[in-house]
């Protein structure tokens, strides 16, 4: 497994992972042991046994049931910022958060909405209010933020 957010300790110390198909459907799997390689995170997770096991799970996306998360953590999950709606402090609707990037300095929100994709960076200058309950981010767009 190629962890999305290599920072986060979840995966590494989850005693379970769900493991969602293409299609959709998705199941939590034990992990028996984890060990890292490199920037992967090597997993035995509990009914794969062989080669064939595995290989039928290539392609799942592999996430943390969120009881399983660090209570510790400050802020929000990316979980919870997807899917909110974002605006602007002059009430200009952007879309819709669609995915985080992670980038190392900070993430970023790839939103989306009336045909276009704005990057928003999560940081102070730009954030002027999040609100992970009522689902809503407003945004400072500084010079260049919108252009493009």
């Amino acid at each position: 497994m190629l962890p999305y957010n290599p920072e986060s300790p979840a995966a590494r110390t989850s005693p379970a992972l769900v493991l969602t198909r293409p299609d959709g459907s998705s199941e939590s799997r034990r992990v028996l042991a984890r060990r890292p390689h490199k920037q992967f995170l090597l997993l035995t997770l509990e009914g794969v046994a062989s080669a064939n096991d595995a290989e039928a799970l290539v392609g799942c996306r592999v996430s943390v049931a969120r009881r399983h998360l660090p209570s510790d953590a400050a802020g929000v999950y990316h979980v919870d910022l997807v899917g909110c709606a974002v605006r602007t402090t002059a009430g200009e609707a952007l879309g819709t958060v669609a995915e985080i990037i992670v980038t190392g300095s900070n993430d970023v929100c790839v939103v989306r909405g009336g045909g276009r994709e704005v990057l928003i960076p999560l940081i102070a200058d730009v954030i002027a209010e999040l609100d992970a309950v009522a689902r809503t981010i407003v945004v400072h767009p500084i010079p260049g933020l919108l252009d493009g």
